[in-house]
């Protein structure tokens, strides 16, 4: 249900960007820990029947950043996350990851 939210916020803007046009490509950049098949679905569901229907969703993982009240401050590994919290490597602090679905492209189709 949190995938869905997300991108339905994604798809707004993708259709904010397009301006009415079709979209043929949507570059998404999310972070390491995220379900891609839920992301995928989700943007399927959401795009269905109108001006993103048919856009093919392109995503790319990038690292999962933390910041930590002990001092850590850098990249965690997959190790380290787990669903939507992150888990610092310094101390063990538990934090919620923040919601990043980063919209890098749209790619406009043919009217």
């Amino acid at each position: 249900m949190h995938e869905l939210s997300l991108v339905n916020e994604l798809v707004a803007e993708c259709a904010r960007r397009a301006d009415g046009h079709p979209v043929a490509v949507v570059e998404v950049r999310c972070p390491a820990g995220t379900d891609a098949d839920e992301i995928a679905d989700a943007f399927a569901q959401l795009t269905a029947g109108g001006p993103l229907g048919g856009a093919v969703l392109r995503l790319q993982t990038v690292p999962q950043v933390l910041s930590c009240d002990c001092g850590f401050a850098g990249e965690v590994g997959p190790d380290h996350c787990a669903g939507h919290m992150v888990i610092c490597p310094e101390c063990a602090r538990v934090h919620e990851a923040p919601d990043a679905l980063e919209l890098a492209a749209v790619e406009l189709g043919e009217s």
